[in-house]
């Protein structure tokens, strides 16, 4: 729950201002608007990437401020547009050289987002070496890593920030499923560029200069024709 919240980078011209909503377990809120609206300062705000100055931010009634860092890591789950891999094998990639982690863990969550299925293909399967940062792996495969990732920590809420911007069609079914599979029972907060993709979330906020302008479902933002309806239009009439 976001109760107020406004923030600033420079300490003098906010770029979130008064944000309030609640996302309730299992739903899925959709941040969207145009570039500089402030979707991405919600993100940072609630992985605490920056402290903020105004409100507060609950997770099951809990400050985030009150947790460590790495509880909150634990709690919320960030798949990010770009997944970075570093130099090692699959399995250190999943686990974050978490030791804690066995292998029995990483293989449940890369099953369960459907990264398995070609992690097993590769020569050494888990222990396939990673070297400049992924690039013998695909866009798509590099995706479903960081899914097996983030998972592994088995994360309360999930933050997805554009997760199937830079997929190939190889894979585009497999992330599809995996993303369906990570958000089961899940609060989901998303940013959507494509809003195609996020038709079916319970809310969604339509930001503009930092502020929320409009909420609703997919249905209801299109009825008041406002932002959204036109933002919608105009990505429909590109495809």
């Amino acid at each position: 729950e976001f109760r107020d919240v406004s923030f600033s980078y420079d300490g003098k011209n906010n770029v979130l201002n008064h944000i309030s909503f609640i996302a309730y377990p299992g739903e899925t809120v959709a941040l969207v608007g145009h570039t500089g609206s402030g979707k991405s300062s919600i993100i940072n705000v609630l992985m605490r990437f920056y402290e903020f100055g105004e409100g507060q931010i609950l997770i099951d009634d809990q400050d985030i401020r009150d947790f460590t860092m790495e509880e909150l890591r634990k709690k919320v789950g960030l798949v990010l547009q770009d997944a970075f891999m570093f130099y090692g094998d699959i399995a250190d990639n999943i686990r974050l050289l978490n030791q804690d982690i066995d292998e029995e863990q990483i293989e449940a969550a890369a099953k369960f987002v459907q990264a398995d299925a070609f992690i097993q293909k590769l020569p050494g399967k888990y222990h396939a070496k990673v070297i400049e940062r992924g690039a013998s792996y695909s866009s798509g495969q590099r995706q479903l890593i960081s899914f097996a990732r983030t998972m592994v920590t088995d994360p309360k809420v999930l933050v997805l920030d554009e997760a199937t911007a830079n997929i190939d069609t190889e894979t585009e079914g497999l992330i599809q499923e995996g993303l369906a599979n990570m958000r089961q029972g899940r609060t989901t907060i998303a940013i959507a560029h494509r809003l195609s993709t996020i038709r079916d979330a319970e809310l969604i906020l339509v930001l503009d200069k930092g502020s929320i302008v409009e909420r609703g479902t997919h249905d209801e933002l299109l009825a008041q024709k406002g932002l959204y309806a036109d933002m919608y239009r105009l990505q429909a009439s590109e495809v």
